[in-house]
């Protein structure tokens, strides 16, 4: 069903408030009927369900407010998957590219203000939408007997960034006051604004498009849209239509292992070529944002707004990083940390150890006496979950770090994909070209 979207401030803060006191009511219940049940099985039922309604209640919520907090939401169903039951993490995968649409009539305001003549060129332009994500929404067309995808953004919403993300910075901050720890994460916001306004430029995201096509145009495993340069603004973006099923549907239905492996590597692939050689990378993990051609089983990249460059020297360091984790002398990496700004100095001892703990895990899948990697390895799951959450839980002063946030989410969703497609694979390889550069 069709809705209209709600773009005042008051409204919107509103709306928020009231989702987070509806979740934090749920917890109260569920602790309160925690605390009288009589068995184990009382306990883990109410678990089971107050997660589903949580998660029913999040995804509700902000797949109708969009912008800012449904994307809030597309970044909890990646990072919550492994410590939510699927039934909940499932919810909360609707938000990825199955979010409620916005009137037609509303969009079609759009497509008028912004293409005006042009207009007339969409032939066959179809009401209903073909996904409906954060920031805008897909209607199929025509133009000159081609298929094409419009992409439309929501009236409003980019000029609703800056209050969101005020109010999630604000929730964030009080939540942290109370838990008594003085962690600065402004700079974490503002790295979420600065995504989010990219992400809301239809014309910056044409020129990664063009880019990314013209980096992958001699490879055969990708395939990029192509833009259609006159039909697009800085609020609309039309591009050729492209079949495939969504890798996360694709995943669902069970495929042959030599499919799933080949998908697999094509994804290391191009992680590798987006950050470690071109320093250009599409950020955003989404698996709508991938397509799987049913002839030839190769990928179709889709969504470049959350598209970040970083520059020679950042990728060196970091690089450096990466090798003296490999090193594993303590504290080396604790130097390092420092000196890249992923550990704040002021950190008593027992963060410092959690955080050798935690690094040292992150390195486990490309240790030599561990290849293949198995991806759904639920002992490495669980000791690199544990030690992830205690550094989180342990935290005193350092806030997570600005220019890796996106860069990491990167890099969760790809392990999930992973995981997801249930892989052993030899990561010797591609360790091999990280380190390399």
């Amino acid at each position: 069903m069709s809705q209209g979207l709600t773009t005042d401030r008051w409204s919107r803060s509103k709306s928020v408030l009231a989702m987070a006191a509806g979740v934090a009511s749920k917890e109260l219940k569920h602790r309160l009927r925690s605390g009288l049940a009589s068995t184990a099985e009382r306990v883990a039922s109410s678990e089971l369900r107050t997660r589903i309604e949580q998660a029913a209640l999040l995804a509700d919520n902000l797949g109708r407010l969009k912008g800012a907090f449904m994307k809030a939401g597309q970044l909890l169903s990646l990072d919550a998957s492994d410590f939510l039951p699927p039934e909940a993490s499932d919810i909360l995968t609707k938000l990825q590219g199955q979010a409620e649409p916005i009137d037609f009539a509303v969009i079609r305001g759009v497509l008028e203000a912004e293409l005006g003549d042009s207009l007339a060129r969409l032939d066959a332009l179809e009401e209903a939408p073909a996904a409906a994500a954060s920031i805008g929404q897909v209607h199929r067309a025509r133009v000159d007997g081609r298929l094409v995808a419009v992409k439309v953004q929501y009236p409003g919403i980019a000029e609703s960034i800056d209050a969101d993300i005020g109010l999630l910075e604000k929730l964030g901050t009080s939540w942290l006051a109370m838990t008594r720890r003085p962690i600065e994460i402004h700079q974490v916001f503002e790295e979420l604004r600065s995504i989010l306004h990219l992400e809301a430029d239809y014309e910056r995201e044409r020129y990664y498009l063009e880019r990314f096509a013209e980096r992958l145009e001699s490879e055969p495993r990708f395939e990029v849209p192509s833009a259609l340069p006159d039909l697009s603004t800085k609020r609309v973006l039309t591009m050729t239509w492209e079949e495939g099923t969504p890798l996360g549907a694709w995943i669902s239905r069970g495929q042959p292992l030599a499919q799933r492996e080949s998908i697999g590597r094509a994804l290391l692939e191009l992680y590798c070529l987006e950050f470690f050689e071109w320093g250009m990378v599409q950020t955003d993990p989404n698996y709508g944002n991938f397509l799987v051609r049913p002839d030839n089983h190769t990928l179709c990249l889709l969504d470049f707004g959350a598209t970040v460059e970083y520059e020679p020297d950042f990728r060196a360091r970091y690089v450096d990083i990466l090798r003296t984790v490999a090193n594993g002398d303590p504290c080396a990496i604790i130097d390092a940390a420092i000196a890249f700004e992923l550990l704040d100095p002021r950190e008593p001892t027992e963060v410092r150890e959690l955080f050798v703990a935690m690094m040292k895990s992150s390195m486990e899948p490309f240790e030599r006496a561990k290849q293949p990697f198995v991806f759904r390895d639920a002992d490495y799951a669980v000791r690199s979950r544990d030690v992830g959450m205690a550094f989180a839980r342990s935290l005193r002063f350092s806030p997570p770090p600005r220019r890796l946030l996106f860069l990491h989410r990167k890099l969760g969703g790809l392990f999930q994909l992973l995981r997801r497609l249930d892989l052993s694979l030899d990561l010797a390889p591609y360790w091999e070209r990280m380190v390399a550069t």
